[in-house]
C-alpha cells in the first residue's frame, strides 16, 4: 500500500523494510524491562495486541494521506539522501505505534508462557510458533485474502485477529495473573552479555543480507510476480521457524553454550555457501520442478518454492536455531529476550541498505554472498585453534567458489549472441546483448527482453502515433524508456520538449548502445531523463503535458499492476493540458484477454472518450493502445496532410508508414462504445484492489496460445466506424474518404487473419505460394493498405534471383492490383535492366 506514494524504486522498498524492523526493534528494547518485571505480562500482551489492531484500522485511512505527503516531500528528482530519508521516515513514523507494539509482544508472551509452564525453556518454541504464523500470514494474504477482498479489507481482518488475540489472553491465561509466582531463571553461564548482543546484531544483519542477495539473484530466474516474492519469503520464514522448533526439541540448558554457538555458526557459514553453489543451477531446478508438478500456475509456483527451498531452507534452519540459542541465553529475571529481539532486528534493518544499495553494485552478487557467508566464522566465540578446525570446511568451500570463474549473472544467450555490457545495479541486473548482425538488445534480470535496435519500427511508431494525434504538441512525457526508441520519436517533432521517466537507473546508462535507432539523446534543452517510479513521478510533477505516453508495462511483474489503476489514470489526467493526449500501450503478447478487459474497463472509467489503436500489425508481438483526449469532434480527412509541416518529420514518417491520414487512422480499432461493450462488466483495477497484480501472473506462469489468436479475437469483436474518428460531413468527398477508410480496416483485419494461417519457411517459392493470392486480394480491396504491398514487393526481388520471369509476372500483378503505386513498375524496370 505504501509503494503507491513512495514508489517501487529499490531505495523505497528497502527503506520500508528497514523502517518496519526499526520500529519493532525500538518497541522491543523500550518495553522489554518493564514487561519482564511486571506481574501482569499477559495483560501487557493483550494491551499491545489491541493497540496493533486499532492502529491497523487507523492506517487504512492514514496511508492514502501519507502517500500524497510522501510524493510531495520526495519530489520528482530527489538526491539519494533525500529519497532515502523520506522513504524511511514516512513509514517509520506512520507504522511506529503498531511496529513498536509488535516488538513488545514477543517479550510479553515469552514471560507469560514461561510462567504458565513454570520453566525457563520457552524462547525457541514461541519464536518458532510466531514465525510459522508469519508463514501463514504471507501465504494467505498474498494468495487468498488480498486477491479476494483487497488490501483495506485484508488489513481490517488482520486487525480483528489482533483483537481476538488480545481477548483470548485476557479471558484465558491472563486471568488472576497477580497470583502467579515469578519463574526462576536457571543458573547457566552463557557468553558475556556484550558478546551475545554483538552476535545477535551481526546474525540479524547477515541473515537478512543473505536473503536480500539471494532474492536479487533468483529474480533472474523467477517470473518476479507478487507470488514469486511471497514464495521466497514464506520459505525463508518456514526454514527459520523449523530451525527454532528443532532447537526447542533437542537442545538443553545443560549444554555448553559456547560449543553450541560455535557449531551453529560454522554450520551457518557452510549451509550459506552450499546455497551459493546451488544458485547457478536455479533455472534448471525451477524448470524441472515446474514440469514435474504439472506446469501451469500451481506447477510454476511449486517450482519457485522448490528453488527457494534449495537455497534458503538449510541456512534458515540454522538461523532460527541460532537466534533461539542467543535469545534464550540473553534471558534474565528482569528481561533480556526483548532486548535480544531488538538488537537482532536492528541488525536486520540495516542489512537491506548495506547489501542492496552499496555492496551488491560495488562487488557483485557472488562476492557479496561469499562475504556474508564467511563473515559468520568471525563471530565464533573461541581463540583455541582446535575449535576452529571445523571452520576449514566452509573456508575451503568459500575459496573454491571464489576461484571458480563462473559468476551468478545467469545470462541466457541464444547462439550467435554475446554480452557487451552487464551491470548489477541496485534495482536490477541490466544486460546489453549483441548478435551476429551487430544489432543490440536490452535484457533486464535475464527474464525481460526490453527491445533492441531491430524493434525500431514498432518502438518509434509507439511514440509517433500519440504525438501525431495532437495538432501541435509542445511538451511530452514518456513513462518507461526501455531502449529509448519510443522516447526518441520526440526528436522528429521540432521544438518538442520531452521528459522520459525510467525506473531502473542502469537502463539509462546503457542507452548509448541503442543510438542506431534512437540517435543521440544528449540535447539537454529538449530531452530530460528522470530516474523515478512512474507513479511517484506523476504524483510529484506539477506542470501539464500536451502528450503523455505510457510504455509497455508487463502486467505480471510485481508492482506493474499499479500502473493500470484508476488512481494512476486519474493522476495522469490531472497532468494533461487542455486538448492533451494520453496513450497507454498494452503488450497483448504478455497478457490474456481477461486482464486486457480489466484494464480497458479501468481506463474508460477515467477516460470515457478512450479509443483503441494498434501500434503495428505484428502477429508475434501485438501491441494495443488506449488513447484518450481525442474527443468526439473527430479529425478532418486531410488532417495528416496539414499536420506534417516539417520535411524532416515527413521523411521519418515515410519510413514508418505513417505519412498520411489513412496510415494513421488505419490503426484505429474501436471507439468508446465498442470498447465498453467488449470489456463488459467486471471489477476495476484500483490501488486497494489491484486485480491485475493477482490475475496477470496466471498468464506468465502458463503456456498460452500464440499472441495472434488474442489479437484476431480482439479485432473480430470490434466494429470501428469512420464517424468515431473523423469529422461528420455529408459531402461526396467525405463519403469517399469514409469508404476508403472502411476498406482499409477490412483489409487490415484480413491481413492479420491471413498472416495467422501462414507457415513460416525460408523457401521463397513455398512462401509465395501461400501468400500471393491472399495479399493481392487485400491490395485490390484497399490500395491504401501498403502492409500487404511491401511483402510481395520484397519477395519479387528475392524471386528474381532464381526465376526472373515469375518475378516479373508478380510485379505486373502488383501493378494491376494497385495502379496508384509506382513501386512495382519501378522495380520491374530496374530488374529488367
Amino acid at each position: 500500500m505504501l509503494t503507491v506514494g513512495l514508489g517501487h524504486e529499490i531505495i523505497s522498498v528497502l527503506a520500508v523494510v528497514g523502517a518496519f524492523f526499526c520500529g519493532m526493534a525500538l518497541g522491543a528494547w523500550a518495553l522489554d524491562g518493564r514487561i519482564s518485571r511486571s506481574l501482569r505480562p499477559g495483560r501487557w500482551y493483550a494491551l499491545l495486541e489491541l493497540g496493533i489492531g486499532i492502529w491497523s484500522l487507523i492506517l487504512i485511512f492514514l496511508i492514502p494521506q501519507a502517500n500524497r505527503a510522501a510524493a510531495f516531500l520526495t519530489g520528482t528528482d530527489p538526491s539519494m539522501f533525500r529519497h532515502w530519508s523520506v522513504a524511511f521516515a514516512v513509514p517509520f513514523l506512520l507504522l511506529l505505534p503498531a511496529t513498536a507494539a509488535m516488538g513488545g509482544t514477543f517479550a510479553a508472551m515469552e514471560r507469560l508462557f514461561s510462567r504458565l509452564r513454570r520453566s525457563g525453556w520457552s524462547v525457541p518454541g514461541l519464536y518458532s510458533a510466531n514465525t510459522f504464523g508469519a508463514v501463514a500470514g504471507t501465504l494467505l494474504t498474498t494468495f487468498v485474502i488480498a486477491p479476494a477482498v483487497g488490501f483495506r479489507v485484508t488489513a481490517g481482518l488482520l486487525a480483528v485477529l489482533n483483537v481476538c488475540c488480545a481477548m483470548g489472553v485476557i479471558f484465558g491465561p491472563a486471568r488472576n495473573e497477580t497470583e502467579r509466582p515469578r519463574v526462576p531463571i536457571s543458573n547457566r553461564k552463557p557468553p558475556g552479555t556484550g558478546r551475545i548482543m554483538i552476535t545477535l546484531f551481526m546474525t540479524g544483519f547477515l541473515g537478512i543480507g543473505y536473503e536480500v542477495l539471494v532474492v536479487r539473484v533468483a529474480s533472474q530466474v523467477l517470473e518476479n510476480t507478487v507470488f514469486s516474492f511471497a514464495s521466497l519469503i514464506s520459505i525463508y520464514l518456514m526454514g527459520t521457524a523449523a530451525g527454532a522448533a528443532i532447537y526447542h526439541g533437542i537442545a538443553s540448558p545443560r549444554q555448553n553454550q559456547e560449543t553450541v554457538l560455535r557449531g551453529l555458526l560454522q554450520c551457518q557459514s557452510l549451509f550459506c555457501l552450499i546455497g551459493i553453489a546451488i544458485l547457478p543451477q536455479g533455472e534448471r531446478i525451477f524448470e524441472s520442478l515446474r514440469i514435474l508438478t504439472g506446469s501451469g500456475l500451481f506447477g510454476s509456483i511449486a517450482g519457485e518454492m522448490g528453488l527457494a527451498v534449495s537455497v534458503f531452507f538449510l541456512p534458515t534452519l540454522v538461523m532460527g536455531a541460532t537466534f533461539s540459542h542467543l535469545a534464550q541465553a540473553a534471558r534474565r529475571p528482569s528481561g533480556g529476550v526483548g532486548q535480544a529481539f531488538s538488537i537482532n532486528t536492528l541488525g536486520a534493518s540495516t542489512a537491506p541498505l548495506v547489501f542492496g544499495i552499496f555492496l551488491l553494485p560495488l562487488i557483485g552478487p557472488k562476492l557479496s554472498l561469499i562475504t556474508v557467508s564467511t563473515a559468520y566464522l568471525f563471530l565464533i566465540p573461541s581463540r583455541r585453534w582446535k575449535q576452529w578446525l571445523p571452520s576449514a570446511v566452509p573456508a575451503t568451500l568459500s575459496m573454491m567458489l571464489l576461484l571458480n570463474p563462473a559468476g551468478l549473472d545467469g545470462i541466457t544467450l541464444i547462439p550467435g549472441t554475446r554480452v557487451v555490457e552487464h551491470i548489477n545495479g541496485v534495482m536490477a541486473a541490466v544486460s546489453v546483448l549483441e548478435d551476429s548482425r551487430k544489432d543490440y538488445y536490452l535484457k533486464v534480470n535475464n527474464k525481460f527482453m526490453m527491445g533492441g535496435t531491430t524493434s525500431h519500427f514498432s518502438d518509434r511508431r509507439q511514440g509517433h502515433i500519440p504525438l501525431l494525434l495532437h495538432p501541435d504538441p509542445a511538451s511530452a512525457l514518456f513513462l518507461g524508456l526501455g531502449t529509448g526508441a519510443t522516447f526518441a520519436a520526440a526528436s522528429d517533432h521540432p521544438n518538442l520538449i520531452a521528459h522520459g521517466v525510467e525506473l531502473v537507473p542502469e537502463v539509462i546508462k546503457v542507452l548509448p548502445y541503442f543510438e542506431k535507432s534512437t540517435g543521440p539523446l544528449d540535447n539537454k534543452r529538449r530531452y530530460k531523463l528522470h530516474v523515478a517510479d512512474a507513479r511517484r513521478f506523476v504524483n510529484g510533477w506539477n506542470k501539464p503535458f500536451d502528450v503523455i505516453v505510457a510504455d509497455l508495462f508487463h502486467p505480471a511483474r510485481d508492482g506493474a499492476g499499479f500502473l493500470y489503476t484508476i488512481e494512476h489514470f486519474q493522476a495522469i489526467r490531472s497532468l494533461m493540458s487542455p486538448g492533451g493526449i494520453f496513450c497507454q500501450w498494452l503488450p497483448l503478447y504478455q497478457m490474456d484477454l481477461e486482464v486486457l478487459r480489466t484494464i480497458i474497463r479501468t481506463f474508460l472509467h477515467v477516460f470515457p472518450d478512450g479509443k483503441g489503436f494498434l501500434a503495428t500489425y505484428s502477429l508475434q508481438t501485438p501491441i494495443v493502445g488506449l488513447i484518450a483526449g481525442i474527443g468526439n469532434t473527430g479529425y478532418p480527412p486531410d488532417f495528416m496532410e496539414k499536420r506534417i509541416t516539417s520535411d524532416i518529420l515527413r521523411k521519418k514518417l515515410v519510413s514508418l508508414r505513417l505519412d498520411n491520414s489513412y496510415a494513421l487512422f488505419g490503426n484505429f480499432i474501436a471507439g468508446p462504445q465498442d470498447l465498453i461493450k467488449y470489456a463488459g462488466k467486471g471489477p476495476l483495477n484500483t490501488d486497494d484492489r489491484p486485480v491485475v497484480i493477482f490475475k496477470a501472473p496466471k498468464f506468465a506462469y502458463t503456456e498460452n496460445e500464440p499472441a495472434h489468436v488474442r489479437l484476431i479475437a480482439l479485432v473480430d469483436n470490434l466494429n470501428p466506424e469512420p464517424v468515431q474518428i473523423l469529422q461528420k460531413r455529408s459531402t461526396a468527398d467525405a463519403k469517399l474518404v469514409n469508404d476508403r477508410l472502411k476498406a482499409y480496416w477490412l483489409a487490415r483485419n484480413k491481413f492479420l487473419q491471413t498472416g495467422a494461417g501462414i507457415k513460416q519457411t525460408s523457401d521463397i517459392v513455398k512462401m509465395l505460394g501461400q501468400v500471393r493470392d491472399p495479399l493481392l486480394s487485400i491490395i485490390r480491396q484497399s490500395p491504401d493498405f501498403d502492409a500487404a504491398y511491401y511483402p510481395l514487393l520484397a519477395m519479387a526481388q528475392q524471386l528474381h534471383r532464381i526465376n526472373p520471369n515469375d518475378a516479373r509476372e508478380l510485379l505486373m500483378e502488383l501493378e494491376t492490383a494497385n495502379p496508384m503505386r509506382r513501386d512495382a513498375k519501378r522495380l520491374r524496370e530496374y530488374l529488367s535492366n
